[in-house]
């Protein structure tokens, strides 16, 4: 059975192109649009992994969704790629790294991420979980 991938993030373009990519090498992928539809997706769908942005409907609403992702049983162990533009956009000079409890992501990365990247780092993830 293929692995599922959930993509949260507003721009539908950045969802396309990465779908494109990630069904070509034979994986499933729900998209999301917003925070709220990516925890509801989240916990109907099941994942094998999420991709999550941060700024959508509010310039946080990805952290917050990680966070209310975490208190679900059946999410807690889920890899999440938190992948955001936030720090450029923002012009946050320092490090945003993830943890237990104000950013429970697996791993943080920065956009942009040539989709050829993305895929890579979602095999390794997956990899690493079996």
């Amino acid at each position: 059975m293929a692995n599922k991938i959930l993509i949260v993030d507003d721009e539908r373009d950045f969802v396309e192109i990465n779908r494109a990519t990630l069904e070509s090498k034979g994986y499933k992928v729900v998209a999301a649009y917003n925070g709220k539809e990516g925890l509801e997706k989240a916990l109907k769908e099941k994942p094998d992994l999420i991709v999550l942005d941060v700024m959508m409907t509010t310039k946080t609403e990805g952290f917050d969704v990680s966070r209310k992702m975490r208190a679900y049983e059946e999410l807690k162990k889920t890899p999440i790629i938190m992948l955001t533009a936030i720090r450029r956009k923002m012009d946050i000079s320092w490090k945003i790294e993830s943890d237990k409890t104000w950013l429970p992501v697996t791993e943080f990365i920065e956009k942009p991420l040539a989709p050829d990247k993305l895929l890579k780092r979602i095999e390794q993830m997956l990899n690493k979980k079996k």
